[in-house]
């Protein structure tokens, strides 16, 4: 919030609003909006504004304080705002800033109330500028499954395969420049000259080549500036200080080289080659530390539901675990929501803001390294290596930054590494450029589209939705609960219909459930569409409409809770049961199971690899035995099925 860029005069009563604003969630009372949860922050950052554009107006006019609004005052400057030439939105916003400030009157000091009882006689900004308000729902777009799990992937390998050198050899990059690293220790207490000639004998002892860079007219000269951090000087130290020193390195006859290195060899693989073959030069460590930070912010934004804010406002030594159950968390602070107030009891004692967030081990692997690369307090810093101290500390990464910099890591993932093929391994989203605040909506979708879809790292959306959804501290995240409905019930409603399509044109069903998937199928009504403008009405759609048909890989089980075998095991084990079928403890005696056509040919591709794995003669006995038992399981399953057909 730029405090310089408002009236001198109304900079501590606005700031008084927006404090009250930040503590305090908005009143029940207030026109424009209804709950009572805190407005998020940067709903606040926003309404500054519009603040703004209000205190121009009451400093042309003389006037110093809120207090000083009376009616006429608002009517004045509701024709001010009607008469701007900006687009309607804006001046609906404008408009219901007031609305907001009026309906925080009692949180606040008489200097920083309206003298009005009700501005504009309870007309919001809505009805003054005649703008129907847009129904609240997502129009966040979604990512194309194609790009996310290949984003996903190839962050995953950036994180283990390719990281690892990078942070390498920034490490040794950072060490050189602070006059640290072991190699300098030879040049301590040497005046400039014998360090030079010490460094230059070296040099031709073992025949490396010396730092240059490219002129504008692309002639190759000597890198003065690397020269001398490599000699253990301070960043003081900009160029060769005299002409003997230049005639020195001239009259040495070593090579100049663009490429020149510092870093270890590279150890990081790419289906089993070296990513890269020549060492990292310091020339190119800025960009390739950039693309490294994208694909850490990748991995921690998506894997663990946080909202873009928050991810990016991670703080140093933010890892943790939990001591009672072990899971890993990821301590941060909450951007929206009733979780951004401070906790009465407080778990986290240090900080009563704090909040956690229950993640997977990529998540901490990723903050770790991420720890390597900085050491200031903020993981996601503005830019590596020439940011001031001061603000280092006190802003981190844009969201409109990190978006570019995950548009430069797939184009340079999409350039160095092609496929055999010629496609580019992280295709295009076909919607429009991927912009950070799409993770979130697209991890829920996911959740719910692939219950037991592998994703990179053999994490299964499964798992994480455990996590994600039951996230804050053990509270479930509303907006995830929201999100995650809206996906159920399309979900639910597109199989109702597909299942109803395939059933008519006569795809086959077996199993001992058969008879009753039919019957649902065929009493769930034709959904003719309807307008969802809430989640309640999504969440009693979904109840109305679903048959509780639940689809997975090679077999479909029609669920009720009186017969489910998964049901029964994990009760027998003191396990709590929910209403939902568990796959992981599914049985294939199970009396709800039922098995389609699209199931039996899902299965007849798994039958195929366990027949080569059980004829495999390199592989373990005790292995080819397990492959050929389920082998001959899914062979009579497939066999009761074509037999039913006929």
């Amino acid at each position: 919030m730029h405090w310089t860029k408002f009236p001198d005069t109304l900079v501590l009563p606005l700031k008084t609003v927006c404090l009250a604003l930040l503590d305090h969630p908005v009143p029940a009372q207030h026109g424009v909006r209804t709950g009572a949860k805190l407005l998020a922050v940067q709903t606040i950052s926003h309404t500054t504004h519009h603040l703004r554009v209000l205190a121009e107006w009451m400093a042309g006019r003389g006037l110093t304080q809120l207090s000083e609004l009376t009616d006429r005052h608002l009517n004045a400057y509701r024709t001010h705002v009607l008469d701007l030439d900006c687009p309607v939105i804006r001046k609906r916003q404008l408009l219901n800033t007031v609305v907001l400030v009026h309906a925080y009157r009692d949180l606040l000091p008489q200097p920083c109330q309206f003298a009005t009882s009700t501005p504009w006689g309870g007309v919001s900004g809505d009805n003054l500028v005649k703008v129907p308000r847009a129904p609240r729902v997502n129009r966040t777009p979604r990512i194309a499954a194609e790009t996310m799990e290949a984003l996903l992937a190839w962050s995953l390998r950036m994180l283990e395969d390719i990281g690892p050198d990078i942070a390498d050899a920034w490490r040794t990059y950072q060490q050189l420049h602070q006059g640290s690293h072991p190699s300098q220790a030879r040049f301590v207490g040497l005046p400039i000259r014998r360090r030079l000639a010490k460094f230059l004998a070296d040099a031709a002892r073992e025949g490396t080549a010396l730092p240059g860079k490219r002129r504008p007219d692309g002639v190759l000269a000597l890198d003065e500036h690397t020269l001398l951090r490599l000699l253990g000087l301070g960043l003081s130290y900009h160029r060769l200080s005299s002409a003997r020193q230049r005639r020195m390195v001239a009259e040495s006859g070593l090579p100049l080289t663009e490429s020149y290195a510092h870093g270890t060899a590279i150890k990081g693989t790419i289906d089993r080659r070296p990513w890269r073959d020549p060492p990292i030069t310091p020339q190119e460590l800025p960009e390739l530390v950039g693309f490294l930070t994208a694909a850490c912010f990748v991995i921690v934004c998506y894997l663990s539901g946080l909202r873009p804010g928050e991810a990016l406002n991670l703080r140093r030594g933010c890892r943790d675990t939990d001591p009672d159950t072990g899971e890993l968390l990821l301590v941060g602070r909450r951007g929206k929501g009733q979780g951004r107030t401070p906790l009465v009891n407080a778990h986290l004692e240090d900080d009563p803001w704090a909040r956690p967030w229950v993640v997977v081990q990529p998540v901490h692997d990723a903050i770790a390294l991420l720890e390597q690369l900085t050491p200031h307090p903020l993981i996601f810093p503005p830019t590596y290596g020439r940011t001031p101290r001061r603000t280092a500390q006190t802003h981190t990464r844009t969201t409109h930054y990190i978006a570019k910099d995950i548009g430069g890591f797939i184009d340079w993932i999409n350039y160095n590494f092609v496929t055999a093929d010629g496609s580019v391994p992280i295709p295009a989203d076909p919607t429009k450029r991927l912009h950070v605040a799409r993770f979130r909506r697209t991890l829920a979708h996911f959740i719910v589209r692939r219950p037991r879809g592998m994703i990179a790292a053999a994490l299964q959306y499964g798992h994480l939705a455990t996590k994600v959804t039951l996230s804050y501290a053990g509270d479930p995240d509303t907006g995830w609960m929201d999100d995650l409905a809206i996906e159920r019930l399309q979900l639910v409603l597109e199989q109702i219909g597909q299942d109803r399509t395939l059933l008519a044109a006569g795809e086959h069903v077996s199993g001992p459930a058969a008879e009753e998937y039919k019957t649902r199928i065929a009493q769930s009504a034709v959904f003719a569409g309807r307008v969802v403008t809430g989640v309640r009405n999504s969440e009693r759609l979904l109840a109305h409409a679903n048959p509780n048909v639940h689809h997975s890989d090679g077999m479909t089980c029609v669920w009720t809770k009186e017969t489910a075998a998964c049901r029964k095991a994990k009760l027998a084990m003191g396990l709590p049961d929910n209403d939902a079928p568990d796959e992981t403890e599914c049985r294939t005696t199970c009396v709800n199971l039922v098995y389609t056509d699209r199931d039996i040919q899902h299965l007849r591709e798994r039958l195929h690899i366990l027949t080569l794995h059980a004829d495999d003669p390199l592989a373990p006995q005790p292995l080819r035995d397990r492959a050929a038992a389920q082998a001959a399981t899914l062979s009579a399953t497939i066999e009761r099925h074509e037999q039913t057909s006929q």
